[in-house]
């Protein structure tokens, strides 16, 4: 789990944030120096651009989440006295059927393309990772609890390399739509997703997560640009205030744009492999006295974010079996989900609920053809048939899926066979036993093996999953 830290807040010029830590380091909100441009639509999958900013490629059709109501600052965020790249991540939420709020038809969201803006001095072509996480406490719900934690459960992301990068030697700042088609769309479960199903009327259960790294910028004037306004965006629904205005299930009007449905005034900052604290961040409180679309007096901590996903689910339809799987030492069980991503054999399984650092150790998938009644193995129980093919160092390349827990419980690919960074994308070749390669068709089990270092090493295994290919 993330540990939070408490930030005391300072004003300037360029508004700034300071964390209460005895190594000051800076975030910034710098206002917008000028035309930010449309670069138009990155196909993630091919690598290729449609530049009629007017095209809607293979997006939506709906617009599930738009946060663009413009504070007139784009966020610094610590790149420019960054040792390494620092993630970042907001908040809002998606409704479901049983929301007070918004008449959703859907509690399962095919994400399948993402449009945000940036303003960046690095030259040349630049990348960025996105991943989104269905359950996600915002940070400043839990800073009160130096010791809190917030749940994350991830439902997929996204790598794309090749936008924009400065203008002129300068900066340069940018809109670019992402299409996820053939690169991994994925679903997010509304209201929280199954860690808090259903609508709970809470900003700590029903929300979503954003996490944004920039990639390879580190000394660089590089951050998203901010958004949210809502003094001037809120819509009234019975006796409860949100944004979220401009999507398919709230159609009303903002009149200085949109601000995302319950997103709030805070963002969480990573910190790994940087010099900035990790811990809860804002502008010392958006504040807004000069009217409808004018720059801000503090932004809102908030960034500019457009979330696109088609009428129906894009992930399989999946059959599990050994479930729950035997619990190890953080209380869960592990538990496996696939999403399609048009790479490979077409799929990427991922984990979570696994032992959390320093009680995790390594990992890696198991594949059968079969499956059978379960045999214990230490602590869990192998329900897979034979030959059983092991995704591990021994089986090479694209089918090394070793990876181990993270602090939250989610599975991280530790070889680079993830475009996520999580879980591990299926190859189309198989390990040997069983050889040959997966099959249009076909049908396969997997299982995830894994360490679990607490109180002492034992072995165990997740739940199974079944694929038709």
């Amino acid at each position: 789990m993330r540990t939070l830290f408490r930030t005391t807040l300072i004003t300037a010029s360029a508004v700034t944030l300071c964390a209460s830590t005895s190594a000051q380091s800076s975030l910034e909100a710098r206002a917008l120096p000028g035309i930010t441009k449309n670069a138009g639509i990155l196909h993630v999958a091919t690598g290729t651009w449609t530049r009629n900013v007017a095209s809607t490629a293979n997006l939506g059709p709906d617009t599930v989440y738009i946060n663009d109501s413009l504070t007139g600052y784009f966020g610094l965020l610590g790149s420019d006295t960054a040792t390494g790249d620092v993630s970042y991540i907001d908040e809002g939420r998606l409704p479901g059927t049983d929301s007070a709020v918004a008449l959703a038809d859907r509690d399962d969201y095919c994400i399948n393309g993402i449009n945000f803006a940036y303003c960046t001095d690095q030259q040349g072509p630049i990348g960025i990772t996105f991943n989104l996480y269905e359950s996600y406490t915002p940070c400043d719900l839990i800073i009160t609890d130096p010791a809190g934690s917030a749940p994350f459960t991830l439902s997929g992301g996204v790598v794309a390399n090749g936008i924009p990068g400065g203008s002129g030697g300068g900066l340069g700042c940018w809109v670019v739509t992402l299409d996820l088609e053939g690169a991994g769309e994925f679903n997010m479960l509304a209201e929280g997703g199954d860690q808090f199903p259903g609508h709970d009327g809470l900003i700590e259960s029903d929300s979503f997560g954003i996490e944004w790294m920039f990639n390879g910028v580190a000394g660089s004037n590089t951050g998203p640009i901010l958004a949210g306004d809502p003094d001037w965006t809120l819509t009234v629904s019975g006796a409860l205030l949100h944004g979220g205005t401009g999507t398919y299930y709230d159609n009303t009007t903002g009149s200085c744009g949109n601000t995302g449905f319950d997103t709030q005034d805070a963002v969480t900052v990573d910190g790994v492999n940087s010099t900035v604290p990790p811990g809860c961040y804002f502008f010392g409180g958006y504040l807004n006295t000069n009217g409808c679309g004018a720059a801000q007096n503090n932004p809102f901590a908030s960034f500019n974010l457009t979330l696109f996903a088609d009428s129906g689910a894009c992930a399989p339809v999946l059959e599990t079996f050994c479930d729950p799987a035997g619990v190890n030492s953080s209380g869960n069980a592990a538990s496996i989900s696939a999403s399609p991503t048009g790479l490979g054999a077409g799929f990427r399984l991922d984990a979570t609920g696994g032992p959390q650092l320093p009680n995790s150790g390594f990992g890696f998938f198991v594949v059968a053809d079969s499956i059978t009644a379960g045999l214990p193995v230490n602590q869990g129980v192998l329900c897979l048939g034979q030959p059983q093919g092991r995704y591990n160092p021994g089986a090479g390349g694209a089918r090394n899926s070793l990876g181990q827990f993270d602090a939250n419980g989610n599975f991280e690919n530790l070889v680079g066979t993830s475009t996520t960074g999580f879980g591990f994308d299926i190859p189309t070749q198989l390990p040997s036993p069983p050889g040959g390669n997966i099959s249009a068709g076909s049908t396969w089990h997997f299982q995830l093996w894994y360490r679990d270092l607490n109180p002492m090493a034992t072995t165990n295994f997740s739940n199974g999953i079944t694929l038709d290919f």
